[in-house]
């Protein structure tokens, strides 16, 4: 009976942590509205499962004195641990320091001071995320992809300024590139 009730948790675990994993895992990939609808909801289920899991495996352990019957445990401890490195993971790539900010043409561009950028295409809500490295070579920013979604672009920038009118009002944008030459008839990414 005791056996059935493990591979009930174990189960029962499995799904409820792997939906969260996979829901966190996927706010990071495309902007979702429901997403902290499902954190509580998943959240609490998991904290239920883990107040009923925790006591009764150390009961039937000190029982049984049988490592087998803390497989729930640890897998719980994995479970969260794994969570826990995703979220710092992505968390640190966000928050990591920024070195060019910019939009248009439905993307906004993050290049971050480590060489890595993440780049957000499509509307508010809908928004794609694309991660990847970039390198600078004689003042050119070159990305490692050139597609991001539906939206394709050179993959190569130069930073330099618009001039908005006679005022000499000017704006720093990032310029298409393709092999050194800046790119016409394309649209500009706005500095922020």
């Amino acid at each position: 009976m005791a056996e059935k009730k493990q591979t009930k948790r174990i189960i029962q675990l499995t799904i409820v942590g792997g939906l969260f994993i996979f829901i966190l895992y996927r706010s990071y990939q495309a902007d979702n509205v429901f997403a902290p609808f499902f954190y509580i909801i998943l959240g609490v289920l998991e904290i239920i499962l883990l107040s009923n899991v925790i006591p009764e495996n150390f009961k039937i352990f000190k029982k049984h004195k049988n490592i087998y019957n803390l497989l729930p445990t640890f897998l719980a401890s994995f479970i969260i641990l794994f969570t826990l490195g995703l979220y710092l993971y992505y968390e640190s790539l966000e928050n990591s320091k920024t070195y060019i900010h910019a939009s248009g043409n439905g993307l906004i561009i993050d290049l971050k001071e480590d060489g890595k950028y993440i780049i957000k295409s499509g509307s508010w809500g809908g928004r794609t995320h694309h991660y990847g490295n970039y390198k600078i070579n004689d003042s050119i920013i070159f990305l490692d992809n050139n597609k991001f979604g539906k939206i394709n672009i050179s993959g190569q920038f130069k930073q330099g300024k618009i001039y908005i009118d006679k005022e000499k009002i000017r704006e720093n944008v990032l310029f298409q590139t393709k092999e050194n030459k800046i790119l016409e008839n394309t649209e500009y990414f706005y500095i922020n």
